[in-house]
């Protein structure tokens, strides 16, 4: 998902659209809140019955995944 964000971003960039949205803003921070959430994905991995590491890490995904449905539809109402 991390990969997802950072090139939609670079199309942002690359594109030189002329349209001002905050969609390249708001994926930069849901790359953060995906590495976030695979740091502790990872952690939860390591260690054994951690519930609260494993519910954190499904919280901060799934914000991730909300923000990036926001950012398609901010995409969308921008383009057309």
């Amino acid at each position: 998902m991390v990969g997802v964000c950072v090139t939609v971003i670079a199309l942002f960039r690359v594109m030189n659209m002329n349209i001002k949205t905050y969609a390249d803003e708001i994926l930069g921070y849901t790359t953060f809140i995906f590495i976030a959430a695979t740091l502790l994905a990872y952690a939860s991995l390591r260690k054994e019955k951690n519930v609260i590491l494993e519910r954190w890490a499904d919280i901060l995904f799934f914000i991730g995944m909300f923000m990036m449905v926001i950012v398609g539809f901010i995409i969308v109402y921008a383009i057309y």
